[in-house]
């Protein structure tokens, strides 16, 4: 999600000073959207619905008042719509509370157990009792939930660009000078846009590739 908006034209910053009460939040500088997340968060299903949310804002709220009801539950939807599309996950939800399921569609579809529970009900697959049961649960077992699909989306654009300029002989500092922010702040914005990036073992002797897959929690029930 982070690459299809980054293809798209916007760029994605992590700013390390964020509120912890803030996910992300976006906005148009002249022609240019930009979106800035929290990278307190490291959750990938989250950073995935995060940025289809921003996505939402910059497409339908170009001068929508920031902070209104209204406007985020709109984002919302359009992320749950955009991440999980009714007219293909409705077949594949439960009737009733399965949790090995849930886990399974939250593989498929890189969203957060919360987030296909939320969207379950609005689609009527399940009922208020069921709804309120899994939100109970989910909130009773806490952050991190279960089934994690790994550390967040990581942005690659900023670290691209100034890759670039330095090969075409404008360095780091220069670039921060014509910006006219702080180097320090600078410095630690590019510092946290490039230390997020997965890792990949490489056995010699099988000529595998093997990634530190976190392991799937049994917390609830079947």
């Amino acid at each position: 999600m982070t690459r299809l908006l980054e293809a798209h034209g916007v760029v994605v910053l992590e700013l390390p000073t964020m509120s912890e009460r803030v996910d992300a939040f976006s906005h148009w500088y002249g022609s240019r959207p930009m979106v800035f997340r929290n990278p307190a968060k490291n959750d990938r299903a989250r950073s995935r619905f995060d940025a289809a949310h921003e996505a939402g804002h910059l497409v339908m709220h170009l001068d929508a008042e920031p902070g209104s009801r209204i406007i985020e539950n709109q984002a919302h939807d359009f992320a749950a719509e955009f991440l999980m599309p009714s007219a293909e996950i409705l077949a594949e939800l439960p009737q009733r509370l399965d949790w090995e399921v849930l886990y399974a569609l939250k593989r498929r579809w890189g969203t957060s157990l919360k987030a296909i529970v939320y969207r379950a009900h609005a689609l009527g697959a399940f009922r208020d009792a069921t709804y309120k049961r899994a939100m109970m649960m989910l909130s009773q077992n806490g952050d991190p939930e279960p089934c994690d699909l790994g550390p967040r989306e990581a942005p690659l654009l900023l670290e691209r660009a100034v890759r670039l300029c330095e090969e075409t002989g404008v360095s780091f500092d220069e670039l921060v000078a014509r910006s006219g922010l702080p180097f320090e702040l600078a410095n630690e914005v590019y510092a946290t846009a490039t230390m997020t990036r997965p890792r990949l073992a490489l056995s010699v002797d099988e000529g595998d590739v093997a990634t530190d897959e976190p392991e799937v929690l049994q917390l609830f029930p079947g």
